[in-house]
């Protein structure tokens, strides 16, 4: 009978080990879809399944344990009658029930009368018990690490509370510069949006006049090149048209790529100052030169309440 049941509890042992195995698996055969999520969280799943692990080994050295221990008990049990001794059955007490116990030093009632005080009130006898061994333990590792941050500091040469805050902040302006900059990066044709902010058009204005003013002029009337202040455009007017001409060039008019001399970042605030230019007025304009191009948001209040399209006078 105790044999079987030993038996019975290293099988359950057994069956869930291996019933972890197609978990581990899994994790291991994903859809090309949840790679990035295991990349990113490898270590804590790492973590994770070491952890199980480790609770199931010990789980099953328990049960082993006391499975070895029940069969030992038994033999000497068993031998004891053979001897013709005579042996009162124990009650058998549950592991966390003794767990239990002994975690609150707890006195049974039986044996109160040990631990009772002198001190009675209305029937109600004061017990002089322990405090519980888990508050204790807890207590004493307060002090410990009282002791230790102490020492830690007052005589270590450890950064104090507002230095550790300067500094994590300083990472952080560090890691969104770095972010941003990242995004900056990713600006193209398709997503390029106007910069409006101020930095960024003095930034395009200054680009504009070092790179672009010996063939635009510097107020963009033009000179080699097209005339950036009238609203006819040979490759369209609109910030993702500005944006693509710059990138890219018009090798075939002698306008060259700047994609590999200025970044996405400064692309973008340069188009977005000439985008600013339509309208004005330059010191001498060259003539027209493409078609006539209405940019998005002129298109939009050219139409009337009902939608239908206003005639411009151009």
């Amino acid at each position: 009978m105790i044999k079987t049941l030993a038996m019975s509890r290293i099988k359950q042992i057994l069956i869930l080990v291996l019933g972890l195995l197609p978990t581990m698996t899994f994790a291991q055969e994903a859809p090309a879809t949840t790679v990035s999520f295991i990349e990113t969280y490898f270590v804590e799943i790492t973590m994770t399944i070491l952890v199980v692990i480790c609770i199931v080994v010990l789980l099953a050295m328990y049960s082993i344990l006391t499975a070895l221990r029940t069969l030992a008990n038994a033999e000497k049990v068993k031998e004891l009658k053979a001897k013709g001794v005579e042996v009162a059955e124990v009650e058998k007490v549950s592991f966390w029930s003794n767990f239990w116990t002994n975690i609150n030093a707890a006195v049974p009632i039986e044996r109160e009368a040990e631990v009772a005080t002198s001190h009675e009130y209305d029937g109600i006898r004061e017990l002089d018990n322990r405090l519980p061994p888990w508050w204790l333990y807890g207590f004493y590792a307060t002090i410990v690490f009282g002791a230790i941050y102490m020492f830690n500091f007052y005589f270590l040469d450890m950064p104090s509370q507002d230095e550790e805050f300067h500094a994590e902040m300083t990472k952080a302006k560090k890691d969104v510069e770095l972010y941003l900059a990242s995004l900056d990066n990713l600006i193209d044709e398709r997503n390029v949006t106007f910069a409006d902010a101020e930095a960024d058009i003095l930034a395009g204005k200054q680009i504009f006049e070092e790179k672009c003013a010996v063939c635009h002029a510097a107020d963009g009337g033009g000179g080699v090149g097209p005339n950036l202040t009238d609203r006819y455009w040979l490759h369209g007017g609109d910030m993702p048209s500005i944006f693509s001409t710059i990138k890219y060039g018009v090798p075939s008019k002698g306008m060259i790529s700047w994609e590999a001399q200025l970044s996405p970042k400064k692309m973008q605030q340069v188009s977005s100052y000439i985008y600013t230019l339509e309208g004005t007025v330059p010191a001498s304009a060259k003539e027209p030169q493409g078609e006539f191009f209405k940019r998005t948001e002129e298109a939009t209040e050219d139409k009337d309440d009902a939608g239908n399209e206003v005639a411009m006078n151009n």
